[in-house]
């Protein structure tokens, strides 16, 4: 079977195709509308030293660098946990008792991106109660600003975070996720579908014939 036999195949079985694109597309949406939670909270900080004088601008970068990567890791920890639970925003009982699973329950809530050239820090909680996911973001925020000396070390006073942006509170998925779900299904449905129909096709031949068109180096 050649290329351009296949491609005049395909474009008889628009139908087949189109319809598979849809079916996949619809399975994808579905999919990430049950397992998406309803609700983000997402805020920005920066993180600066407050008592620079004297340092050169390499020595600041690589100090707010390190702060960045120290502070974003800390923020999976039980100790941060336990500090974002005596901050009296969240119910004790809000995560589960055994440790291990309230970190992991921690990590699928709570996600970190930083940019470490800019000293930049992007947390996001995901929630399906809004105002549960209010509540983890502010204790985030105040356990970020008031003490995160607890989670590094040196001078309690060297080290500021500024809140940059937020907290923004939106519906999950978001437009743009739903439309990237929604294109990756139908293209993956499509390509499916046209797998599926070259091979149906390629079964009803002639062996004869496919031999015949065969590539020789893939002839036995």
């Amino acid at each position: 079977m050649t290329f351009s036999s296949l491609l005049t195949l395909l474009r008889h079985k628009l139908g087949i195709l189109f319809l598979g694109g849809v079916l996949c597309a619809a399975v994808a949406f579905a999919s990430t509308m049950v397992l998406s939670t309803r609700f983000q909270s997402s805020m920005d900080f920066l993180v600066v030293q407050s008592n620079a004088q004297g340092q050169d601008f390499y020595s600041l970068f690589k100090s707010s660098e390190y702060l960045s990567k120290v502070l974003s890791e800390a923020i999976y920890s039980e100790r941060f946990i336990d500090a974002v639970m005596e901050t009296g925003k969240i119910n004790g009982q809000f995560l589960p008792a055994n440790k291990k699973d309230r970190l992991d329950a921690w990590r699928e809530m709570v996600a970190v991106q930083k940019n470490l050239e800019l000293g930049v820090l992007s947390v996001t909680v995901k929630h399906d109660n809004d105002r549960d996911a209010a509540r983890v973001m502010s204790s985030i925020s105040e356990v970020l600003i008031e003490k995160n000396s607890l989670f590094r070390s040196g001078d309690e006073k060297s080290v500021e975070i500024r809140v940059l942006s937020g907290p923004i509170l939106e519906t999950t998925p978001t437009l743009k996720k739903i439309l990237l779900v929604l294109g990756g299904g139908f293209l993956s449905g499509i390509l499916l579908a046209s797998v599926i129909v070259a091979i149906r096709h390629m079964q009803g031949m002639n062996p004869r014939f496919v031999l015949e068109n065969m590539p020789i180096d893939l002839r036995p």
